[in-house]
């Protein structure tokens, strides 16, 4: 019978509350951040969800624009499957595998604790990076606008000049032959 290795005391900045969970290798308390941390993002996802129906209860609903409709509804959708219910999962991975196969911890405890805190990282950058007004920032995103709304306009010219031509010219007459 193996006997486990003695693990020598935690220095005493990692004693306390907030940094022994800021700092922790151990599979329960990962999988609890995990989870804590998706209920974050959830709350987020589901403000951006209320503002959807909020935009929809009314039939000219002026919450937000066309444009950040369309960005709100991809933030919620991608908040919700990518920072919801794949972390979530996660989270009950990391804290009920170990205890399911009767290890004491994960394979790579350190490696475990880097993927939690990429995953907090890139929600944190997700949600500061995608606001809705912020647009597309390149030039090539102002210049596919500008495109678009000359198209506007000249198919609005000659859009107007196509249904004058086309109702004045005669229409062929129909042969009826029988």
């Amino acid at each position: 019978m193996a006997t486990r290795a003695e693990q020598p005391p935690a220095p005493a900045w990692q004693r306390g509350k907030v940094a022994g969970w800021l700092v922790t290798v151990d599979h329960k308390r990962i999988g609890i951040l995990y989870i804590a941390t998706a209920g974050v993002f959830f709350a987020i996802s589901g403000f951006l969800a209320l503002l959807i129906r909020t935009q929809l209860a009314q039939p000219d609903g002026h919450v937000i624009t066309g444009n950040s409709y369309n960005e709100v509804v991809t933030m919620h959708g991608t908040g919700m499957v990518f920072f919801v219910v794949v972390p979530i999962l996660a989270g009950l991975a990391n804290f009920l595998v170990p205890l399911m196969i009767g290890a004491p911890d994960m394979a790579f405890p350190r490696l475990n604790a880097l993927s939690y805190w990429l995953y907090a990282f890139a929600g944190l950058i997700f949600c500061f990076r995608s606001s809705p007004q912020a647009g597309p920032r390149t030039p090539a995103g102002r210049r596919t606008r500008r495109c678009h709304s000359r198209r506007r306009a000249t198919a609005r010219t000659s859009g107007s000049s196509r249904s004058t031509s086309s109702r004045s010219r005669p229409r062929p007459a129909r042969s009826t032959s029988s």
